[in-house]
């Protein structure tokens, strides 16, 4: 794992200019440019985890007040595959996802995030046909946007149902156990407001 934890530039464009594009307020804006992110301004190539991790909280308060942060952070992250689909590289992963299906996409965790950071590691055991454990080293202060990114990569790689159960967090790494249905073709990517697709295609819980 790299000495700097750092998160990439694409990571940001997915989220806060894609995902979340007409939907920071000037209030919101002001925040994260306090906090070294002008959404207004090209990008920088990387930005240190712990800022991430702050920008996150931000935009999970200010667009999800009536949330709690482990289920505003949740919705950015399915928020995130929305924006991630949006760019070029996006694209081709979430193409592949669909191939893949849903077990070979949870076995290339660990390449997939790479494609926006430079320090995740998994490690996957399979319970069942459709039941996993995933582990990953760093998730940050929110577990939570990782299960949202997990949930949403999943149903585009054709799961559906899909239940998500967080375990061992240390502060640092989670283990996610993971159950899901088949289905013959992808039934989309929830909407990172639509409260009641997200009731439809699965849950989290222990957040």
């Amino acid at each position: 794992m790299a000495d700097e934890l750092l998160v990439f530039e694409q990571t940001i464009e997915a989220l806060f200019l894609r995902a979340l594009h007409g939907r920071l307020t000037p209030g919101c804006k002001e925040r994260l440019r306090k906090e070294g992110l002008d959404v207004d301004q090209k990008l920088r190539p990387a930005y240190a985890f712990a800022s991430w991790m702050a920008y996150l909280r931000i935009a999970s308060e200010e667009l999800f007040p009536q949330d709690s942060l482990g289920q505003g952070t949740f919705k950015l992250g399915e928020a995130y595959i929305e924006g991630f689909r949006e760019t070029m590289l996006g694209r081709a992963v979430l193409s592949l996802l669909r191939v893949l299906g849903p077990r070979r996409t949870l076995m290339r965790a660990t390449q997939n995030f790479r494609a926006g950071n430079n320090y995740t590691e998994s490690k996957l055991t399979e319970l069942g046909p459709t039941q996993f454990e995933l582990w990953m080293n760093e998730v940050g202060d929110y577990p939570a946007f990782t299960a949202g990114i997990i949930h949403a990569g999943l149903r585009v790689a054709g799961a559906q149902n899909v239940t998500i159960e967080t375990s061992g967090y240390d502060g640092h790494g989670c283990t996610y156990r993971i159950n899901w249905n088949e289905a013959s073709v992808s039934s989309g990517v929830a909407g990172s407001g639509d409260s009641k697709a997200a009731r439809r295609s699965g849950s989290i819980s222990s957040l």
